[in-house]
């Protein structure tokens, strides 16, 4: 340990310092000014008037044509679609108190706009056809224009007033017509401000140099004469409130009082002036020439500019210290504050700094010290000061004490003053305690290399980041507590200890920890964090936490903070600071890159919060910035489908092509054959857009609230046919949800989708269904019915089979056996013996005959047509050659190869067989013809001989034969005819006879 006074300080320095050395001051109220132009989406840098609308929309009047602002977005206003080409070009706009926009443009055009995008009907027949100089709107929603040939007229209901000098108009130019807060027209004309009552209008007052007047809340006007601004009530009574600091020829184009009473005057070529009852003074503005002013419902002022572009005044709540613009040349890259509220901080370039009076000024600049100096730190008694030569100085009473340190090659990188007292001092790589004034080296861990990060917690614990290694000092040594935190060998960039005693750990691209009670939690981008590398962490003592990141600067609510790390599926809804507030590429000062210092930001005694970037030094006041309780309206804008805009809000879109598309307060009807649906939606909170939160939910097919963070659009593909609801709310920081915006609509069926095609295919499926199940039921009845007939058919085969087995071939058997008895008998008498033989060998081979014709008959073998006609063929040959009668045989060449049955086959042989018996037995024929017919779905048989024939029916034995015949053809749905005369001989014919399928 090395201590000592320094004995160079004189009294020169001493005075210098003392002199130097401000009174604690409270911050001044400022003005913050936010500038949009052409890049950002402005048709002209030109603003020629300025009004909102109901639907909270800001309207902008351009030399090129008329724009809604919501915040974020510009949107032109399609003028051709409600009043035609002839339109184009906007002189005023003007929002009536009954919520009516009204539109003057060149060529005396003058029309209103409902809020639902009505029009309303206006006389204009009754009006001049040229452009208006004035316009004002009065409590009864009546709207008064002036013109230059000293004509006031007003008109409402469809019908226009006309008033000159008879009915009070002065003499002398025009200058300013407007409605003050009860509802009374205020005119400006000539040197005369009059005011309008009981059908006339009456002088007030009188006033030279006139330049411009703008109504109060009450029965009164402001006014801008001669560089002074007057007010003045409707007793007349005038009163001079002082004068601008303009020079007396530039002249006020554009007067407003806001909601606090202050008045904003803009002038043509010195900008804008603001004025709260009791002094001017100068706001900045983007350009100098002001052309229009105006105020929104959440107070902000909106200033028109001539070639700057739009701008927004707010009060200030954070800004940028640059310290280019304070005599001091490189940015601030340590601060602090001492006991007594002043600011203290170190250079980039190793110069000591102090704020004075709103300034940040250099110190002790002829010190030994100075341009080394790297960091600083403060206690209860003084500030501590490390340098880069090796030096530590406590500067106290004026006065600087200098300490010698063993931090290697000499760099203090970081500085820590504790509550018990200790000062712990940073190095490159080496760590040192100033305990109860001795000098301290803390053993660091051998895979150490480098400190990056420093804090103490509520409960006095020290705590020290490394690459990738967090350490506690336990009062002797440090403790690795690495093991207890998920760093994942990630550099630690900051540490914070909350009043809580909660330890916040940021690591390079690990996202934010938090350490309490010996359990670690993390969140991350995807739970909402703004970026993973955060240097600086703050608490404002309000419930929000502070952070410095690569991404700028952001708050989050602790407890959102806190139940984000219980509930992973929980979004975090930061509030950003950044372009709105004019903080452009506010990147925090790191510990991780040169020059390695430890920055920390602070809590300043007046509750503001500094915090350290590369552009300057950042300055939050939480009570300017303080939550916004009121809930953000939040506006359906339009829906496209398939890319093409097919409803939008009030029916305003701007359109090529395409039809105007229709209002969003109808109920939709969306065709089947949609692809892509996507829903625009926004909300209005000036001061911050870029702060709003969304959600959406489509109900009927989205389960809960979809969060959409900063997103202003949802998009679906190819819904459903159904009755759908979309919704949307938004929210301001962590603030609560807005009531939704709803849209009802339906997607349209495909026609095969309606209850009537449904319906009638179910119908028609039921139908079906029957006639199958009819349908099969009856194949099965007749598969039954056949399985009976087969089976019946089998039986009566079977029967007939067991019937000619019996009869026929049964009877030959009886026979040979009754023979053979015979034979027996007779065997002496070799005669007769012989005889009976004979008789047996013909009785056996006619019982083989029929044998044979009952297989014949049975065999499947022979159940086709062309096996039956070569069988009848040959029996008709054999059997004539037997009874030596000549028989011709004409059968089909081709017959089909269709099947018959063994019924058919039986009883038509036995029939044929009948014919030729009675023709070899009585007809005393020689020749006989078989003639056979046969087609694919017939069969026909003529048998004809030359026998001596018969006139009538037969009386011999023969007629049981043809009756046998006749009845054995029919049964197998066939015809018999015989046709016979005598002496000409007998023609048999079996027609008919259906061969099956």
């Amino acid at each position: 340990m090395a201590a000592g006074l320094n004995h160079v300080r004189t009294w020169m320095v001493l005075i210098f310092f003392l002199a130097a050395f401000p009174a604690p001051t409270s911050a001044n109220p400022d003005w913050s000014t936010r500038v949009w132009q052409i890049d950002d989406g402005l048709l002209d840098n030109d603003i020629n008037g300025i009004t909102q609308t109901p639907d909270h929309y800001l309207w902008l009047v351009t030399p090129v044509g008329l724009m809604r602002f919501d915040g974020v977005n510009f949107s032109p206003f399609p003028t051709e679609n409600f009043y035609g080409r002839t339109a184009l070009h906007l002189r005023f706009a003007l929002c009536s108190r009954t919520g009516v926009l009204w539109l003057a443009f060149d060529g005396g055009t003058i029309a209103g706009l409902n809020p639902d995008s009505s029009m309303v009907p206006l006389d204009i027949n009754s009006l001049p056809t040229r452009s208006p100089f004035a316009m004002a709107c009065d409590f009864g929603g009546a709207v008064w224009t002036a013109y230059s040939d000293n004509a006031i007229y007003r008109a409402q209901n469809g019908k226009a007033t006309k008033f000159t000098a008879e009915d009070g108009v002065p003499p002398g130019n025009f200058h300013s017509l407007n409605s003050d807060g009860i509802g009374n027209i205020w005119l400006a004309k000539g040197n005369q401000i009059s005011c309008f009552h009981d059908g006339k209008f009456h002088q007030v007052a009188h006033i030279d140099g006139f330049q411009s007047m703008a109504a109060t809340r009450t029965n009164s006007v402001w006014m801008v004469a001669n560089a002074h601004l007057f007010f003045c009530d409707a007793e007349g009574n005038l009163k001079d409130c002082g004068t601008l600091p303009i020079q007396s020829n530039v002249r006020s184009a554009a007067l407003l009082e806001d909601r606090n009473g202050s008045v904003w005057i803009g002038t043509q070529g010195e900008g804008l002036f603001h004025f709260d009852q009791s002094h001017f003074e100068r706001v900045d503005t983007s350009h100098s020439s002001i052309l229009s002013l105006a105020q929104d419902h959440e107070g902000n002022i909106w200033v028109g500019t001539g070639g700057g572009g739009l701008d927004r005044i707010t009060p200030c709540g954070i800004r940028v210290e640059a310290l280019e613009n304070n005599q001091v040349q490189s940015q601030i890259q340590s601060i602090c504050q001492d006991a007594n509220g002043v600011l203290w901080g170190a250079t980039q370039k190793g110069a000591l700094v102090r704020q004075t009076r709103g300034n940040w000024t250099s110190v002790f600049t002829n010190a030994p010290f100075a341009g080394s100096v790297t960091c600083v730190a403060s206690d209860k008694d003084a500030v501590w000061v490390g340098t880069g030569i090796g030096q530590l100085l406590r500067i106290a009473d004026g006065q600087y004490t200098m300490w010698e340190t063993n931090v290697a090659r000499g760099t203090v990188r970081g500085l820590l003053s504790a509550t018990n007292g200790d000062l712990w001092i940073v190095g490159n790589d080496a760590l040192q305690r100033l305990h109860q004034g001795h000098m301290e080296n803390i053993r660091m861990p051998r895979t150490i290399q480098r400190v990056s990060a420093i804090t103490e917690d509520a409960t006095g614990n020290i705590w020290i980041g490394a690459s990738g290694s967090l350490l506690r000092f336990d009062g002797t040594n440090l403790v690795n507590d690495t093991a207890h935190d998920p760093l994942s060998n990630r550099p630690i960039c900051c540490l914070y200890g909350a009043d809580d005693g909660s330890l916040w750990i940021s690591s390079r691209g690990g996202g934010l920890m938090r350490l309490k009670n010996g359990r670690i939690d993390q969140i991350g981008l995807d739970q909402g964090l703004v970026s993973t590398y955060i240097s600086q962490i703050v608490a404002d003592g309000r419930g929000w936490l502070w952070f410095a990141s690569s991404h700028g600067i952001f708050k989050l609510r602790q407890r959102e903070i806190e139940h984000a790390m219980e509930d992973t599926n929980a979004l975090l809804r930061p509030v950003i600071y950044g372009k709105n507030e004019g903080l452009v590429s506010q990147e925090a000062v790191f510990s991780i890159a040169a020059p390695f210092i430890l920055p920390h930001a602070i809590l300043g005694a007046d509750g503001r919060v500094w915090m350290l970037t590369h552009a300057g030094v950042v300055v939050a006041d939480p009570v300017v910035l303080s939550d916004i309780s009121a809930v953000p309206p939040v506006l359906l804008t339009q829906v496209a489908m398939d890319g093409q805009i097919i409803a939008s809000h009030n029916g305003i879109a701007k359109t090529e092509s395409a039809p105007v598309p229709q209002t969003l307060n109808s109920r939709l009807k969306i065709p089947p054959w949609h692809r892509h649906l996507e829903f625009g939606f926004t909300a209005f909170h000036f001061r911050a857009p870029e702060n709003l939160n969304f959600r959406y939910q489509l109900v009927g097919y989205d389960n809960g609230w979809i969060d959409a963070g900063t997103e202003r659009t949802a998009s679906y593909s190819q819904l459903a046919a159904d009755r759908y609801q979309f919704r949307v709310e938004a929210s301001i920081g962590d603030g609560p949800w807005s009531d939704p915006a709803v849209l009802d609509f339906t997607v349209i069926p495909f026609f095969w989708q309606t209850w009537w095609f449904r319906t009638g295919v179910v119908l028609i499926f039921t139908m079906s269904l029957i006639a199958i199940v009819r349908y099969v039921s009856y194949r099965r009845l007749q598969l039954r019915l056949r399985n009976i007939e087969q089976q019946a058919a089998v039986e009566r085969e079977r029967g007939r089979i067991a019937r000619d087995i019996h009869d026929d071939l049964g009877n030959r058997l009886t026979e040979i056996q009754l023979l053979t008895g015979l034979a027996e008998r007779d065997g002496e008498v070799p005669k007769k013996s012989m005889t009976h033989i004979t008789e047996i060998s013909s009785a056996a081979r006619q019982a083989t005959d029929a044998l044979d014709e009952i297989v014949w008959a049975i065999n499947p073998r022979n159940d086709t047509l062309p096996h039956l006609i070569n069988y009848l063929g040959q029996f008709a040959t054999d059997f004539m050659r037997t009874a030596g009668i000549h028989c011709r045989v004409d059968l089909p060449e081709n017959p089909p190869a269709k099947p018959v049955s063994a019924e058919v086959r039986h009883n038509l042989f036995l029939a044929i067989k009948e014919s030729l018996n009675n023709i070899a037995r009585h007809s005393n024929a020689t020749e006989v013809s078989m003639l056979i017919l046969a087609t694919d779905k017939s069969l026909s048989v003529i048998i004809q001989d030359n026998g001596r024939g018969f006139s009538g029916e037969p009386k011999t034995n023969g007629a049981d034969g043809l009756e046998n015949m006749r009845l054995r053809i029919a049964e197998i749905g066939g015809e018999f005819q015989i046709k016979s005369r005598p002496g000409a001989g007998t023609c048999i014919s079996f027609n008919g006879l259906w061969l099956e399928e």
